[in-house]
């Protein structure tokens, strides 16, 4: 009885009235969940323990044969999951690595994935060491690609100081296998470096082997000799070369711009000499079909010369070093499309000579990059109103200082600021892209 004469509590007058204003929220009421009417293999529900497991293994320090029974034991994986995590650990440093000069024999360790039947895209970076004194002793990454590295397309290859024996016949035993290689670029290279890969994978489009001191003209005639007569019936698929920084003569580079003639693009190398010396032994027939150059003195006769002989050139990397030149001289390239502007003089280039240029070549420019000694705010509405195709702007600095320029950006045939962000700022250089993300002037 006593239980029932007791008065339970009740709510304070003002919460109740507060909670009669105010009721309780729904639940919120969605799409039903959605149920996939494919079965999931037991392989893919368990991709998620199969990454943190790679990753326990791979964080650590593993011999040899570990690595290989590893690599036995993971090829019944998906060939897909296996890509997939090959792609993300050589890309953002996946399996939880970064990228780094003492990180990347860890990031290698992914190629424990690797199958023979596996493409990847992303750059492998190796390098081979010295070889000890008891015989070679090759680190893990390097038995990998040996054993699985027939998909690889680009490749990153550091040489050691002297070619022996011993590194001779384990990179002509990387070429052998890793024959569908597209993109190479060796640092501290020699001739018979050189010698070996060309004569072994012909399917290589980009060659880069820029700083390399080692890299002679002899090299260069080796490789032509390897192209173009080395492969049978198989067509030269070598487009871009970056010989700049080597102990390749001007010499060497005409020979080289003579013989291969499908070569678009000579990289970091000024090509300006080499032509002139292909000009006087052509007498004014020669016509080369590069597509980029640099010009590190930019001159009228220069200019012309370029006309003349590189009728299809649509990227340029010029430098203006001294007055008397302007950036309306470019104009005589009619089919320039990328322009990347470096002035290392102060006031060689004023903001109307730029207007000018770019009203007068707008129409086709897509890229430009503006660097160097210019100390004034490009109007980022006259540069959209003359070069509605643009797709890439580096200036150092921009302004929109007229009601003229707003307008001008807010016409449809204009480049679009919705889309437009900052990218890669450096202190002297704000560069500028198109990209999907929005973007506003107040």
């Amino acid at each position: 009885m006593a239980l029932i004469n007791m008065h339970l509590p009740r709510l304070p007058l003002a919460l109740a009235r507060h909670q009669e204003a105010t009721p309780l929220t729904p639940k919120s009421i969605g799409p039903p969940p959605v149920v996939l009417s494919k079965v999931i293999s037991l392989k893919e529900m368990c991709s998620k323990f199969w990454l943190e497991r790679v990753q326990y293994v791979l964080r650590r320090n593993i011999p040899k044969w570990q690595a290989f029974t590893v690599q036995r034991f993971l090829k019944d994986l998906p060939r897909n999951l296996r890509a997939m995590m090959v792609h993300n650990a050589l890309k953002a440093g996946g399996l939880h690595l970064r990228h780094g000069s003492r990180e990347l024999a860890a990031i290698n360790r992914a190629l424990v994935l690797l199958s023979s039947d596996m493409q990847v895209v992303e750059p492998v970076y190796v390098t081979l060491p010295r070889p000890g004194p008891e015989g070679a002793d090759w680190p893990l990454d390097i038995d990998l690609i040996l054993r699985n590295g027939e998909g690889l397309t680009h490749l990153v290859l550091t040489m050691p100081p002297l070619m022996t024996d011993a590194v001779k016949r384990v990179f002509s035993d990387l070429c052998r296998t890793c024959k569908k290689l597209s993109r190479v670029r060796l640092i501290d290279a020699s001739d018979d470096a050189l010698t070996l890969l060309t004569r072994y994978c012909r399917l290589i489009t980009h060659l880069d082997v820029s700083g390399s001191a080692g890299v002679t003209d002899e090299g260069i005639n080796r490789i032509i000799v390897n192209l173009l007569w080395g492969g049978g019936e198989e067509p030269m698929r070598l487009r871009h070369m970056d010989v700049g920084g080597t102990s390749v003569t001007q010499e060497g580079v005409a020979i080289l711009l003579s013989r291969l003639t499908e070569l678009t693009s000579l990289g970091s190398a000024d090509v300006i000499e080499a032509l002139k010396i292909m000009d006087e032994l052509s007498d004014g027939s020669s016509v080369t079909i590069l597509e980029e150059v640099n010009v590190r003195c930019v001159t009228i006769n220069n200019l012309r010369l370029l006309r003349r002989m590189c009728p299809a050139i649509k990227n340029v990397n010029a430098i203006i070093n001294y007055a008397g030149v302007t950036v309306n001289d470019l104009r005589l390239l009619p089919e320039l499309q990328h322009l990347k502007l470096s002035v290392q003089e102060p006031y060689l280039l004023s903001p109307t000579a730029l207007y000018e240029f770019a009203w007068s070549v707008g129409t086709r420019l897509v890229t430009l990059r503006l660097e160097g000694d210019v100390y004034w705010e490009a109007d980022i509405g006259v540069l959209a109103g003359n070069c509605p195709h643009l797709e890439e702007l580096a200036l150092p600095a921009v302004t929109v200082p007229t009601r003229e320029s707003l307008t001008e950006l807010s016409n449809k045939d204009s480049i679009a600021l919705a889309r437009l962000k900052v990218s890669k700022a450096t202190p002297s250089t704000r560069e500028y892209t198109l990209d999907d993300v929005s973007f506003s002037l107040r």
